[in-house]
């Protein structure tokens, strides 16, 4: 893939996160900060397989830019349901750690991902990264959002 549209996908994906982070906070406040965390995770492991099928072209600028947006769009009421699940003394600490975790298992799907790369390919990546991002809603699942 040449550079220049390396750096357009990069550009939409950044753009469709901007405008997707405020509307994902919203919506989280109206439809419940779980059922985004939880339909936002589904949305994007859907995502992940249609983005793995697109060729280079509009396809894929469309596919990324929804990718961004789904991916973007759990963020907001992730933390917002982090703050009102844990107690101020040590909801430092519980982020960190729960950040801390996700950047774990981001290098653990990447040095996975890259075995699968080599020997089957980019579509096993993107099933790699579906499965990996449908642990988030199955484990969300349990979680209570306190009432009010």
């Amino acid at each position: 893939m040449a550079v220049d549209k390396i750096g357009l996908l990069f550009m939409v994906a950044g753009v469709a996160a901007v405008v997707a982070s405020p509307l994902s906070g919203w919506l989280a406040d109206h439809a419940g900060k779980r059922n985004v965390i939880i339909w936002s995770n589904v949305v994007l492991a859907f995502l992940f397989l249609v983005v793995a099928r697109s060729s280079l072209g509009t396809g894929l600028v469309l596919g990324i830019a929804a990718l961004s947006i789904a991916a973007s769009a759990r963020q907001a009421p992730l933390h917002a349901l982090t703050t009102e699940i844990v107690g101020p003394e040590v909801r430092g600490e519980y982020i960190a750690v729960r950040n801390a975790a996700s950047q774990v298992g981001i290098a653990a799907i990447a040095a996975i991902s890259a075995e699968a790369f080599d020997a089957v390919g980019f579509s096993a990546v993107a099933l790699i990264a579906a499965i990996a991002t449908l642990l988030i809603p199955v484990c969300c699942i349990w979680l209570r959002e306190p009432a009010g």
